[in-house]
């Protein structure tokens, strides 16, 4: 396996490891299933990389390390999906990085112009077991507004409910999981039109703030084959809903490394709105405390941990989401 990332590459504090020792190394279990995160070579993206750092899994592994240490870690990889990527090379190699690690498994990443017969020979590979489709490859050419099937085609929904494959989604529209459209979809398509379809809607359904779950999650507990991930919430209100409202046995853990959480700052909620906060690209400045910002990723588990406690949930619970239920769901052996 290429080697991508120098451990130079990690940026951990001692603010971090402060937050580590004392607030979530007695919360996380010893087994953890990370059930969204990326794989991103630059050799694969046309053009500038956008930002987007070398990552095989490797480098998650060390991350995984210096995260939660001592713990053992497996993932679902989702294809990384951005403009310009060799959309054929990412996934051959991804699935190559993947099936290193008998545990670990991978979403294909989909565009609207993958071909069928392609999607499906690669879904037959071992530890390939679903499709990550985004927002960015919608044909209304509306990545802000965009219905599901305009980024995901029927054929490829087709394909994937014949299959009984998993979907990661990242929903479009400005009102994520509680946009009326979204939900009419997600209806019909668990009930109706695609049974078979396993979707696990990414970070709490899209919910950075408190609004759209707390408007949607009435309805989207009722739906059949529904889950959830977790991955870089960091506000603990649409955390405090999931976990009081939903079945926990539906919620995944994920972190959305590398890039999306692994620096200092959090995703931050502005009423209804939110923006991420690098803290890295702003001259901060804090004269009345000695804490420093800490890693994203922490502060996601930190919400994560405030909100199992005000939900009320058991140690039972908390490995639920943390690794059980993936285990159960991907047919993972830790």
């Amino acid at each position: 396996m290429g080697h991508v990332l120098d451990s130079s590459d990690i940026s951990y504090t001692e603010h971090d490891q402060q937050i580590w020792d004392e607030e979530l190394a007695e919360f996380l279990p010893s087994r953890i299933f990370d059930a969204h995160i990326h794989l991103f070579n630059k050799a694969h993206r046309s053009g500038d990389s956008g930002g987007w750092s070398n990552a095989d899994l490797s480098t998650l592994n060390q991350w995984a390390a210096k995260l939660y240490p001592d713990r053992e870690v497996h993932y679902l990889v989702l294809g990384t999906p951005l403009p310009g990527m060799d959309v054929a090379a990412h996934n051959a190699w991804a699935t190559e990085q993947v099936q290193s690690d008998p545990q670990s498994r991978f979403n294909r990443l989909v565009t609207p112009d993958c071909k069928l017969d392609d999607i499906r020979r690669d879904v037959e590979q071992p530890g390939v077991i679903g499709l990550k489709p985004y927002r960015v490859y919608s044909v209304s050419g509306d990545i802000a507004q965009c219905r599901i099937h305009e980024f995901l085609p029927h054929e490829q929904l087709e394909l994937a409910n014949e299959l009984g494959l998993w979907v990661t989604m990242h929903l479009s529209r400005f009102h994520g999981c509680a946009d009326e459209a979204n939900l009419a979809d997600l209806t019909e398509f668990t009930t109706q039109r695609y049974p078979n379809i396993k979707w696990i809607l990414a970070h709490c359904a899209r919910s950075f703030t408190y609004w759209p779950i707390r408007e949607a999650i009435d309805r989207l507990r009722d739906l059949p084959n529904i889950w959830y991930d977790v991955s870089a919430v960091t506000d603990i209100r649409p955390l405090i809903t999931l976990f009081q409202r939903e079945r926990v046995e539906r919620i995944f853990y994920g972190s959305d490394g590398v890039d999306a959480t692994y620096f200092h700052g959090q995703y931050v909620a502005l009423g209804r709105s939110w923006q991420g906060l690098d803290i890295s690209r702003f001259p901060l400045q804090f004269p009345h405390c000695d804490g420093r910002p800490i890693l994203a990723i922490y502060e996601q588990l930190l919400s994560m941990k405030q909100a199992a406690e005000l939900a009320g949930l058991s140690r039972d619970d908390v490995e639920a989401i943390f690794w059980r239920n993936a285990a159960a769901a991907f047919d993972v052996e830790f």
